[in-house]
Order: C-alpha cells, then sequence, then structure tokens
C-alpha cells in the first residue's frame, strides 16, 4: 500500500487532445462548468436572470460607460431594434432607425462619448451621451455599407465596403478627426483638408472580416490573413503591412484584447499575438476537441468575450459535442475558456446565446451586493460606482426543447462570492463535471501491466455555503487507457463531515469523476490516494 498525493489541480486545467496517460496527473480529460486559478479547481460562474421574457429575439448586448450616472446595455434585436437596459427597465430607444430581420453580425463601438452600432445591411447608426434615441449616421453616404465598424484614436474605421452596387471587400474607410460628443464631420476622400480617406488592400486573399485596436496600432483580419495599421499623417494618414499569412478570424466579434494582447477565435485555431508574432494557445490541449465539434456551418454565431474580473476569455461556439447540455441550439452552446493568468482551459455550458459584452448592472450599491462594509466606502454608495466589478453579460434565445422558455438577458457570476443582485437562472445554469480517465498511476512506481487498487481517497476541499457541501466522485477503472471505464455508484462527500472517501476501483488504469448538482461555490486544490498494486493479470 502507498499514498500518492496529487496537488495542485488548478494548476494544468482541461487537456483533451493528448492520451490521458501522457497528460500530468493533475490534469483532466474533462472539465464543464469549471474554473483553474488559485492552484484550484473551482465551480464557474453562473448565470444570474437580469432580464428575462423580452418580448423580442435578441442578437446583440453592448455595454454603455456614460459620462457620469450609472452603466446601461443595449439590447439589440434580430430586426435591428435598440433597446436599452437601465435599472430593471427595457426602453426601445431606436427613434426613426428602421430594419429588418437579418442573420448578419452586429458590431458596436463607441468614440467620444458617442455610441454606434452597425450591421453589414443598413447605414450604421449613433446615439450621442446627451440624447436619448438612435439616428442614422450623418454625413456617411446612404449608399454605404460596411460589414464592421471600429473605433481607433480620434477616428472611425469602416471595414469591407459595400458602396452603392459595387462589393468592395478589402476596402477600409476612416473617417475624419472627431471632437468630444460630436460624429465624425467627414468621410470624404476626395477633401484634402480633411483626414478622411481609404485604403484598398488588394493583397488580401479574401474579405476584410473585422479589426481591432492592438495599443497604438490598428489590427485587421480576414480569414485567414491578418495586417497591421499604422497612423503616419501626412499625405497618406495610415500606413499598412502584413502581420500573418496563415492566421486571421473566424468571425466578427472574435477578437478580444486583454494585457496588451490580442486574442483571436481563428477558423482554425485559437492564438494570441502582440502584433509581431503569434502562438497558438490550444493546441495539442483542446484545439481538436473544439474544432472537430464546432459547427462550421454555422460559425457566423460564433463571438468572443472577455471577463477581466476572473482573467477568462470566453471562445463561444456551437457545438456538437456529446456534452453539450443544450444539443438543440441554434446560437452558442459552448465556450471554452482560457484564463490568460494560470493558462488554463475549461469548458462551460452556455444557454443558447448570442452575445456578451460587460457593464455594471447594480445600479444601487446595497449591503447585499458589495463587500465593503460602510465604514470602508469613505462616503455614500453612489460614489462608488466606477469602483465596481463590471460582470459579463450575454443575451440568449428562447429554446424550448432545451429547456429555455424566454429570451433573456443574463449576468455571469459567481454563486456564493458573486456581486450581482440578481436571481439564479435555473433554465440556464447546468451542473458542474470534472473527470479524469487513463490514469496509469506510474508516479507511484505502479507499471501499466499491474492492477492497482485504489481503497481511499483523501479530498483537500472547501465550500463558502456551508448549507451546500456535498461532493459527489464516483471511481472507475478499465484495462486499456482509451477504453469506457467501468465506474461504480457515486459515493456522496461532505466537505464539512468527511475526510475520506472509500473505494475499491481496480484495474489497469483508474479513472474518477467529479459533480456536483447544486450550485454552490466550492473548490478542490488536491487529494491523496491510497493504492495497492495487486500483480499483473
Amino acid at each position: 500500500m502507498s499514498i500518492l498525493p496529487v496537488r495542485d489541480l488548478g494548476n494544468t486545467g482541461v487537456v483533451t487532445d493528448k492520451s490521458p496517460y501522457n497528460i500530468p496527473l493533475n490534469a483532466f480529460n474533462k472539465g464543464f462548468n469549471v474554473r483553474f486559478d488559485e492552484g484550484k479547481v473551482s465551480r464557474g460562474p453562473i448565470f444570474r436572470k437580469i432580464k428575462d421574457s423580452l418580448g423580442f429575439t435578441p442578437r446583440f448586448a453592448f455595454g454603455v460607460v456614460p459620462t457620469s450616472g450609472f452603466d446601461t446595455v443595449l439590447l439589440v434585436s434580430d430586426t435591428f431594434v435598440i433597446n436599452e437596459y437601465a435599472s430593471g427597465t427595457v426602453t426601445n430607444v431606436s427613434g426613426s432607425i428602421t430594419g429588418s430581420t437579418s442573420p448578419l453580425p452586429f458590431t458596436g463601438t463607441s468614440l467620444a462619448a458617442v455610441t454606434y452600432i452597425n450591421r453589414p445591411d443598413r447605414v450604421p447608426v449613433y446615439r450621442l451621451s446627451t440624447g436619448t434615441n438612435f439616428a442614422d449616421l450623418p454625413n456617411w453616404d446612404a449608399t454605404h455599407k460596411c460589414a464592421s465598424l471600429r473605433a481607433f484614436g480620434d477616428q472611425l474605421i469602416a471595414l469591407n465596403m459595400t458602396e452603392g452596387s459595387t462589393s468592395f471587400p478589402t476596402r477600409i474607410r476612416f473617417s475624419d478627426i472627431t471632437t468630444a460628443n460630436s460624429v465624425p464631420g467627414s468621410w470624404d476622400a476626395a477633401d484634402a483638408t480633411k483626414s478622411s480617406g481609404f485604403i484598398d488592400l488588394v493583397q488580401v486573399k479574401d474579405e476584410i472580416k473585422d479589426g481591432l485596436t492592438l495599443g497604438s496600432n490598428f489590427i485587421i483580419y480576414s480569414s485567414d490573413q491578418t495586417y497591421l495599421m499604422e497612423f503616419v499623417g501626412g499625405q497618406f494618414i495610415f500606413n499598412t503591412r502584413k502581420l500573418f499569412e496563415d492566421a486571421g478570424v473566424i468571425n466578427q466579434n472574435c477578437v478580444v484584447e486583454a494585457e496588451g494582447k490580442h486574442y483571436v477565435f481563428g477558423p482554425f485555431d485559437i492564438y494570441l499575438h502582440d502584433g509581431t508574432s503569434k502562438q497558438s494557445i490550444c493546441d495539442e490541449r483542446v484545439k481538436s476537441f473544439i474544432y472537430d465539434n464546432l459547427n462550421n456551418q454555422n460559425s457566423d454565431v460564433c463571438f468572443a468575450q472577455h471577463n477581466p474580473t476572473l482573467n477568462e476569455i470566453y471562445f463561444c461556439y456551437m457545438s456538437g459535442d456529446s456534452d453539450a447540455k443544450f444539443p438543440d441550439a441554434n446560437r452558442c452552446n459552448r465556450a471554452a475558456v482560457y484564463n490568460y493568468r494560470t493558462n488554463c482551459w475549461s469548458f462551460y455550458d452556455v444557454p443558447n446565446v448570442s452575445s456578451g459584452t460587460i457593464a455594471n448592472v447594480n445600479s444601487v450599491a446595497t449591503y447585499a451586493n458589495t463587500t465593503a462594509t460602510y465604514a470602508l466606502t469613505g462616503g455614500t454608495y453612489y460614489s462608488m460606482e466606477d469602483s465596481f466589478d463590471r460582470h459579463t453579460l450575454m443575451v440568449g434565445e428562447t429554446l424550448t426543447a432545451d429547456g429555455l422558455t424566454s429570451d433573456k438577458f443574463y449576468g455571469l457570476d459567481l454563486s456564493d462570492t458573486g456581486q450581482l443582485a440578481f436571481e439564479l437562472d435555473t433554465e440556464a445554469t447546468k451542473p458542474v463535471l470534472l473527470e479524469r480517465t487513463g490514469l496509469d498511476l506510474d508516479e507511484a512506481g505502479s507499471a501499466a501491466r499491474q492492477y492497482t487498487v485504489v481503497t481511499r481517497l483523501y479530498p483537500q476541499c472547501d465550500t463558502i455555503n456551508p448549507t451546500d457541501s456535498t461532493i459527489q466522485f464516483e471511481f472507475g477503472a478499465s484495462d486499456i487507457p482509451t477504453g469506457t471505464p467501468t465506474y461504480a455508484a457515486p459515493v456522496t462527500f461532505d466537505i464539512n463531515a468527511d475526510h475520506k472517501i472509500d473505494s475499491r476501483a481496480a484495474g489497469r488504469y483508474l479513472s474518477y469523476r467529479v459533480t456536483k448538482s447544486d450550485n454552490a461555490d466550492f473548490d478542490i486544490s488536491g487529494f491523496d490516494i491510497e493504492i495497492t498494486a495487486t500483480g499483473a493479470r
């Protein structure tokens, strides 16, 4: 008999693409609705119901940080109706703009305290910080459309143009310099007194999909190439050069900036770059699992969302993997989650979502939704509004086949230690699953030809909520490393009362599963395995 200590379960994360016997002892083959951080594995964020029964099909969400007051969130329907969420109320702010139903992706940006929304089938729209409703963008040619509209410096950048009846898929238009709380005064390339104009990237093999600022430069993405645009001033205004010949983006809204780098959801890889060099962050770990199950015919639903509070990036897509809890989804049902602080991957079930954003939707701070005491605030709660964490928010569509009964506006939050003062959505939040198969325990000197018996497990667990302190463990085994394990009946472990789990799992390759059916926060940092080698068979 020997004791094998397993520690730092939060240091490696999920590795799906390597043989289980070739991954570290503290790695997992599966990890759904969990996160890896601070050396432990914990429950991932739950979905809180900010607003349900929206009364429209939400396709785009965009958080607006005003010059004063609390954040608001724009919720845009598939028919281009713009609604604004503020303090529990949803208000139509479309004004006189009109739109029709379209599957094309929206983009949103803010510049000089003005908010812009674009969809490739119509003229972009805007709203001043002092305004109530949106309107068509003035000084913009009414026959022009663009695939994406972004802010860069003091200018707006329009990508992939349609001008009249002519398509210019590699054209970049840029506006004149913009002043505070105003829209660009010109987009005219022929006016030498203005800083507006256009560039045709004729060397781009495919159409431009999107772009995003990176430091002092602007990065332009097609499906398979990446270009850098930099301000040079003078007659030419901007200069462009190719960065990568073999890397692009899968869809609009699939690039996230974090800590001076772009994290990009590409059509064949997820990678990061700093404007000079790139590297894959999923190769030989989860790449095959993501792309083998990604519905390529519906890649236009993909998007990426940053959660800076948790140091996570969600790469959302429609997946056909067998573990997906929303298998009938027509939008995103899976998020591949990368923690850029720990360099770990996990996966979340997402409830048929179409877009994400960041905002503080706790319009009034209370003792219930902030961890600060009154003595520590140094003033009123209202004065603290900008110090609150801005949460990741998503919009999801009705999916009755999978139990989603209405169109909703969600907030992602931790269960017991979160700060969003909204009700848990039991339809959208799915259970935890952790699984590790193919354990040969050669770390304990056990060879693969031997049968190994796990007699006891001593978990190192903790819980925040003492009323939801149970975790279920299952132990199993197989005789081949890729074989489907045979599991014994689940064993309930009470974090507050138990210190060990008895087991008689035996085989050449051992397995275990951890599940938690309730939604409470918990963490597992490690365990000790008591094992006995029984010889060859």
